[in-house]
């Protein structure tokens, strides 16, 4: 594989209005290499195939899903689901499923079958439900709660605040304001177009996200300044920057935490991850160190990982080829 020397922005926390461009608060390190594309057949997959006991996390948005212009709309490729299942109903195979939404959304999102493990909120929650009594192994060590967190009367002061701003600029659109760009003639007052300047927030126990892709670019622009500025009033509030999104929390766990969660509550022989973002460098920074790990970018960006696959369709086709390997190993 070629190595390319471009490396997206440092990852790190950010003590006062963050830069724009899509930078993640987590590590504060940079991808080394940029891999070329791989097809799903040219991988050599034997540590997971062939492993004694193994875990395949899996980021949700981007990788097992298309990116939606509406983040409820997501749903998983069919090819991907039927992949899941398959993996779950075999022996030493753990699946797990690592995203920014928050479990409820995700389980609901995602639809996984029984015994798949789920790492929400960036990390902030780690499910591992009612597999933590299957036949699948050991699900939970020091240090490892399926509770999700609580909010501290400092954070939900922080939530409100963010509730607030987002909600101030969403007056101005409401009320027609010329200050807000793409606003005027052509766009949001524009017949047929009100639908490119709208404020779409998911709103997440620890979080807010406001979603900006298929937005008119202008007003994308104008509303991504005015979302980060609420940092200047609340150095606490972390900015998380991802694939045409900007999430205000206030927790500061990572899919990095998220992995090792699961790793320690599972202790796979070996581990393999997948991921399409920003935030998910992160993870595969956990597994740099290791020599029976993956790591496979979902994607064109820079990345920490080793391995690139192309899209959604591609990550089917490769869980198709994983499942039908590794059942093909245990029997």
């Amino acid at each position: 594989m070629t190595s390319d020397p471009t490396a997206m922005s440092s990852s790190q926390t950010h003590s006062g209005p963050p830069r724009p461009g899509r930078t993640s608060p987590e590590q504060a390190s940079t991808p080394r290499s940029a891999p070329d594309f791989a097809t799903p057949a040219a991988l050599d997959l034997t540590l997971i195939t062939g492993g004694d006991s193994v875990l395949i996390a899996l980021d949700f948005d981007g990788v097992l899903a298309p990116l939606q212009d509406n983040p409820d709309q997501s749903r998983m490729l069919p090819g991907s689901a039927q992949a899941i299942a398959d993996l779950s109903g075999l022996p030493r195979t753990r699946v797990a499923l690592v995203s920014g939404r928050d479990v409820t959304t995700l389980r609901r999102l995602a639809e996984p079958p029984r015994g798949v493990w789920l790492v929400g909120s960036h990390g902030a929650e780690v499910d591992l439900g009612e597999a933590s009594h299957s036949s699948h192994g050991p699900s939970s060590s020091p240090g490892v709660t399926t509770a999700p967190p609580e909010v501290s009367d400092e954070e939900q002061r922080m939530l409100t605040a963010i509730d607030a701003h987002i909600e101030s600029f969403e007056h101005d659109l409401t009320a027609g304001s010329d200050s807000v760009p793409g606003t005027k003639s052509g766009s949001a007052t524009g017949a047929g177009s009100a639908a490119v300047t709208e404020v779409r927030v998911e709103r997440k126990p620890f979080s807010r996200t406001v979603h900006t892709r298929g937005l008119d670019p202008e007003f994308a622009s104008a509303l991504h300044a005015h979302v980060i500025a609420v940092q200047a009033e609340h150095p606490g509030i972390r900015v998380i920057e991802g694939h045409d999104i900007t999430e205000l929390a206030v927790k500061t766990a990572t899919k990095g935490d998220g992995l090792r969660a699961l790793i320690a509550a599972g202790s796979p022989s070996s581990v393999l991850y997948l991921g399409d973002d920003v935030t998910d460098e992160d993870a595969f920074a956990e597994l740099e160190a290791s020599t029976t790990s993956l790591g496979i970018k979902v994607g064109p960006a820079p990345t920490r990982a080793p391995w690139r696959i192309t899209d959604p369709v591609a990550v089917a086709e490769l869980l198709t080829r994983i499942a039908t390997e590794r059942r093909a190993h245990l029997t």
